[in-house]
Order: structure tokens, then C-alpha cells, then sequence
């Protein structure tokens, strides 16, 4: 079996766009921090396929939830500077989060490394005019619906098929039309009925590209290879079309 990131390319497309997804969340806790913000963090990120996959480490994503809606360049300066002056991995986007009947404006955040640098964070957020939101309300192990606005970085390795440049785990490919969250939710247990591609995360993805929307399917899954990719994009196309 061929692994998909021996295919022999190096054009890669960056393109803005957006990902949507839904996630248990929960507050952080630590006594230690004494926070007075709300910081959410994914209890399993990728939850389609960590739920069937238990691993012992898993990568920790925090969603910082805003006072309000600023204006991305604002939020990019934020982040960049953020990355200067704590930790040069930190990759941040802002979105939406609709968790409890509210939703929040948010910038989610991975690679900050160590719980204790989140004071640190605050802090710089506050410098750069980024004002977080206050209160200690408690959320436990609630499905959040995720919104996200993002660069996308796409390798090409097939028509419509495409690897996130930076790991293999994560591939992506489009599909022929809009579908909204609850036939998304819908046409992926229709794939998963297939035994042989039960484990996988799915997340609704599109980007901007000629002045169109182009409508993609995330999917995430360790050790992902073309033929599975391919094998999965088939069988949504099948109930894409049925729905259609």
C-alpha cells in the first residue's frame, strides 16, 4: 500500500478558508493558574476518530474566548506577535464557538507547550488590545459546533485529492456541492457503516478560489494512505449524489 506522502510533488496552495467541526470541550481547571478568563481545551481533538482510537497522548487544542469580535488583522498582529515573544510553534485562527445555546467569538490555539504560559499569553493578548472574555463558568465535556477561519496549506496527490503540508494525517477532498452540518453529520455514519473506513474524523471544509466557494471534506486518520482517502472520498460522493 502506497503511503500518500510518497507522492512525488512539491506544489503547494495556500488558500483561505474555513473549517467546520463539532468537539467535546471543556474549561480548564487548574487551581494553579487562577484564571479569571475562559479558556475551553478539546477533551479529544479529532473526536471522530480518537473515540474509536484511544491513544495516551493527544494534541492539545485551546479555544480563548474573546469580549468581543475583532477584525482578523487585529487578531493576526496578536498572534504574531505571541509567536515572537513566547513560542515561535504557536498557530492560532479565530472563529466561532456554539456550545450551551450561546456562542462566542474565539481564536483557537495549539502548540503553546506548557500550561503555565498561559498567563504569559493573557497578558500579551491584553498588550495587543485583544480583550479576552471574563468569568469562571463551568462547562464540562459539552459538544461545542466550531467554526473556524484559516489559511489552508494543500498539497495536490490525486484530481480533487489533496495532503495538509504539514502531516499526513490530515487529507482533504471536494465535493460536488454545499451540504450543511446536519446532512454532513448524516452522510458521514453513512460512510462509517463501511467497516473497512470506520476510523476517521471528519470536518466540513471549504476555501475561496476564482471568486468561488470550493467545498472540500476534511478528514483526519493516522497513517493515512491515498487508497483509504480515495476509498473514503468515494463512498461520500455515493451519498452525496443519493441526498442530491
Amino acid at each position: 500500500m502506497e503511503a500518500i506522502e510518497k507522492k512525488d510533488t512539491e506544489l503547494v496552495i495556500e488558500r483561505f478558508g474555513w473549517i467546520t467541526k463539532e468537539e467535546p470541550l471543556s474549561c480548564i481547571t487548574d487551581v494553579n493558574l487562577n484564571l479569571n478568563i475562559c479558556i475551553l481545551e478539546a477533551v479529544s481533538p479529532f473526536f471522530g476518530y480518537y473515540a474509536d482510537q484511544p491513544k495516551t497522548s493527544k494534541p492539545q487544542y485551546l479555544y480563548w474566548f474573546l469580549e468581543r469580535h475583532y477584525p482578523m488583522e487585529h487578531i493576526a498582529r496578536a498572534l504574531e506577535y505571541i509567536r515572537q515573544n513566547c513560542n515561535r510553534r504557536i498557530d492560532g485562527a479565530c472563529g466561532q464557538v456554539h456550545i450551551m445555546n450561546e456562542s462566542y467569538p474565539v481564536i483557537r490555539m495549539l502548540n503553546l507547550g506548557q500550561y503555565n504560559q498561559i498567563t504569559t499569553v493573557q497578558a500579551m493578548f491584553e498588550k495587543m488590545g485583544i480583550n479576552l472574555k471574563k468569568g469562571t463558568r463551568k462547562i464540562s465535556n459539552k459538544m461545542g459546533f466550531i467554526q473556524l477561519n484559516k489559511f489552508l496549506h494543500l498539497k495536490p496527490v490525486d484530481d480533487g485529492i489533496y495532503l495538509d503540508k504539514d502531516t499526513t494525517h490530515r487529507g482533504f477532498f471536494v465535493i460536488p456541492r454545499y451540504v450543511d452540518w446536519e446532512e454532513f453529520k448524516k452522510i458521514t455514519t453513512e460512510v462509517k457503516y463501511d467497516t473497512s473506513l470506520i476510523f476517521f474524523d471528519a470536518a466540513r471544509t471549504a476555501f475561496m478560489e476564482h471568486g468561488k466557494i470550493v467545498d472540500m471534506v476534511r478528514i483526519y486518520r493516522e497513517n493515512l494512505t491515498l487508497e483509504k482517502l480515495t476509498a473514503i472520498r468515494d463512498r461520500y460522493l455515493k451519498f452525496i449524489y443519493l441526498e442530491g
